[in-house]
């Protein structure tokens, strides 16, 4: 597998609403951008989602709500009821567009199951790798397009 640059830590909850304020007691973070009813490819079809994001230094926490559609990657994660997070995928960001060809052939020729593949329009491109058997939990490289360097900016930061 390629090397892992950590940048993101994802959760996955029933409620984003009590998970938000569960998460930002534990990190000390006053605020996140709640994104709800997002489209999301997943490989299978569409899901939809609520997603919440704040920075903590230099990582991203996400938290995730499935709410419809192909979400069962996020909806089998679940483990905690009323807001309570479970770790769902750490997130490796790729800014290179070189980087992230050779990073999506290199798990194509692993034969690791690939659950989740899509993309956000021009923005940002983005692929799990489902590394539960090894690791407990699915692994996400995400390419932040040139046209993407901003789509992080609106997020806050602590």
């Amino acid at each position: 597998m390629p090397p892992f640059n950590i940048f993101q830590m994802a959760y996955v909850t029933d409620d984003i609403d009590m998970a938000v304020q569960a998460a930002g007691a534990a990190f000390g973070i006053d605020a996140f951008q709640v994104n709800r009813d997002m489209a999301i490819e997943t490989g299978q079809g569409i899901a939809i989602a609520h997603f919440a994001l704040a920075f903590l230094g230099d990582t991203q926490i996400e938290v995730i709500q499935p709410a419809g559609g192909a979400d069962d990657v996020y909806r089998q994660g679940v483990r905690a009821r009323d807001g309570g997070l479970t770790f769902h995928h750490a997130g490796a960001l790729i800014t290179d567009e070189g980087q992230w060809h050779a990073v999506v052939a290199a798990i194509e020729r692993s034969g690791e199951p690939v659950p989740v593949r899509g993309a956000f329009g021009d923005l940002m491109h983005y692929l799990y790798v489902d590394r539960r058997a090894t690791l407990g939990h699915h692994l996400e490289y995400m390419w932040r397009t040139p046209a993407g360097a901003a789509i992080f900016d609106g997020v806050p930061r602590f």
